[in-house]
């Protein structure tokens, strides 16, 4: 009974495996079927649409020139900090210079106008760099944009009372508190650039 169930199984097998044979034989000439595997499941099964999962050149090109930009934005920075400490430093020694009589300002004001015009440049980088949307920085990246909004107007208010300062020196006028205010702020501006050059930086 058993070798009869037995051949029964192979011949039905044999006889389901022919026509099988034959409309896969079929499927791969005419092409009438696709090649995609029963169990398996497209993008668009899963509820997306394939735009939405494509990569936009758009953004890419954005990201990419946001990349390059920041890098350039970086380098001038660095760059920046030489001329920014030299001119704090050459500030302390003008300043004593006037202080015994000596109206000879303007290397410091040179200077000063350089690190401003290259300060901007640098800055200009990383305002017209694209930004993604809903970009929010984070850790470093946060200290060191709202370390910004200090060393910016820093940068505004040091060249503005130097000038005025500078006028009073060159006229032979009583300097008083505006050397005080000139070096603080310009101390304040130095502190709060190189800090926050240093923390994107290490």
């Amino acid at each position: 009974m058993t070798r009869k169930n037995s051949i029964l199984f192979s011949l039905t097998l044999l006889l389901l495996a022919a026509p099988l044979g034959a409309a896969e034989k079929k499927d791969s000439k005419g092409g009438s079927k696709s090649d995609k595997h029963p169990m398996t499941l497209s993008v668009e099964d899963l509820g997306f649409a394939g735009n939405e999962i494509k990569a936009d050149p758009q953004v890419q090109r954005d990201l990419q020139a946001r990349s390059d930009m920041l890098k350039i934005h970086q380098t001038l920075g660095l760059i920046t900090a030489v001329p920014l400490t030299t001119e704090f430093v050459l500030g302390l020694v003008t300043s004593g210079n006037v202080a015994n009589g000596s109206t000879d300002t303007g290397l410091h004001a040179v200077l000063g106008i350089s690190t401003a015009v290259l300060y901007g440049t640098t800055a200009m980088f990383a305002i017209l760099a694209p930004k993604p949307k809903d970009l929010k920085p984070s850790g470093n990246t946060a200290f060191h944009v709202d370390l910004v909004w200090v060393h910016a107007p820093l940068m505004i208010a040091v060249p503005i009372v130097g000038g005025l300062l500078n006028k009073q020196v060159q006229n032979h006028q009583p300097v008083g508190a505006l050397q005080d205010i000139h070096g603080i702020l310009a101390a304040a501006l130095v502190l709060s650039y190189l800090t926050s050059m240093t923390v994107m930086t290490f």
